[in-house]
């Protein structure tokens, strides 16, 4: 399938919901709601319409957020340090909260559930403050997977404060936003659910004002990217060249893109969770997003 399209302009993104502060996490469901993680300790469920309504009491500054096949929301919580899981009606468990080898988990930061049911989880430092892990960049992120009922096991780890993950649409690499290092990292799932080698897919830096956050794959097999600093958002295609669909300088619809996900008729909209926003913004993309376990494909 070919993977060249055209920039649009900032007009072409719309906005949808009201009052949202920090909706850093994103996703929608079949339905057209739209779930997003909320930094009063909740999450709002925003109606096709646009209507915003907010449910839970997560704790904390909610971060990534996904959902499994009931569409229940899964929620990496940094500030708590637990991967939570809140229903539609409010009630709510705790996904991840022990140490695991003797070391609190101080940064769940994006989960990906993929098609098998297995959880990955970005943990973006294992420092309990995440500041002195940005100066200088400190390869201390690790990526956590939960299978099933088997025990919580770190399958990679020495990454610079990482962000988002995503699993391609064959499910046979996992990739990770390295925000700190300014590039995307994958690596390949071997049969035991194990990780190989680590390699770099793209450039080897996106340049300083391309720092990575949010990432999701289409399936023409381009790697959607969103960049807070630049406040763009972006992709890199199979031939691992980088490429910007839509960028606001002054950051008026797109103000610190921090997540991306698709949705919508045939999933050929883009909505984009924000460090800043108030509201989703959203616009159509020229190919569906890869269909994930909440979304039945037939939408």
């Amino acid at each position: 399938m070919k993977s060249d399209f055209t920039q649009i302009s900032i007009e072409e993104v719309r906005m949808i919901g009201s009052g949202l502060i920090r909706p850093k996490g994103v996703m929608v469901a079949d339905d057209g709601n739209i779930y997003t993680t909320d930094a009063r300790g909740c999450c709002a469920r925003i109606s096709p319409e646009g209507d915003t309504a907010f449910f839970g009491t997560l704790g904390g500054t909610p971060n990534g957020l996904c959902l499994d096949r009931k569409g229940n929301c899964i929620i990496a919580n940094m500030s708590n340090g637990r991967v939570q899981l809140l229903a539609g009606d409010g009630s709510q468990s705790v996904l991840l909260d022990d140490p695991q080898d003797d070391e609190r988990i101080f940064s769940p930061n994006s989960p990906f559930l993929d098609l098998q049911g297995r959880l990955w989880i970005s943990c973006s430092t294992d420092y309990p403050y995440r500041e002195p892990s940005l100066r200088p960049p400190v390869p201390d992120g690790c990526l956590i997977v939960l299978e099933n009922d088997k025990e919580p096991r770190i399958a990679a780890d020495d990454m610079g404060f990482i962000n988002g993950v995503a699993l391609d649409e064959e499910e046979k690499f996992v990739y990770v936003a390295e925000t700190l290092n300014m590039r995307i990292l994958r690596y390949p799932i071997n049969e035991d659910g194990s990780l190989g080698a680590k390699e770099v897919y793209g450039p080897e830096a996106l340049g300083a004002k391309y720092v990575p956050d949010g990432i999701a794959f289409d399936e023409a097999g381009n790697l959607w990217v969103t960049f807070p600093a630049a406040n763009a958002v972006g992709y890199i295609t199979p031939d691992r060249k980088l490429g910007i669909f839509v960028e606001d300088p002054q950051g008026l619809i797109l103000h610190a893109p921090a997540s991306i996900c698709f949705g919508g008729k045939n999933r050929k909209t883009a909505f984009i969770g924000s460090l800043r926003c108030s509201f989703v913004s959203c616009f159509d993309v020229p190919y569906p997003g890869v269909r994930l376990i909440h979304q039945n494909g037939l939408h």
